[in-house]
């Protein structure tokens, strides 16, 4: 059976992160969401095993190749 990654299981390997990028990404849904389908589609087409945490380490040193909305100078409206 397939397991479907949710927000909060994102949320909880981001907060357990010590990385400054982390901390932005924690407060962006959109991020979180597309880390949670991107690690479902990664396990499921490559069979490759990982944990969400090595998935979410990966993307966060790969940011500045990706840029768009995980880049490290997005602004994150901390008022909120």
């Amino acid at each position: 059976m397939f397991n479907i990654t949710n927000i909060h299981e994102v949320e909880n390997v981001l907060a357990s992160m010590n990385h400054q990028l982390a901390r932005k990404w924690l407060k962006n849904d959109l991020i979180k969401r597309s880390l949670a389908v991107s690690f479902d589609y990664w396990l499921e087409d490559t069979g490759i095993p990982m944990t969400l945490e090595q998935f979410v380490q990966q993307y966060l040193e790969l940011a500045p190749d990706l840029g768009g909305i995980f880049s490290a100078d997005i602004e994150i409206d901390d008022s909120l």
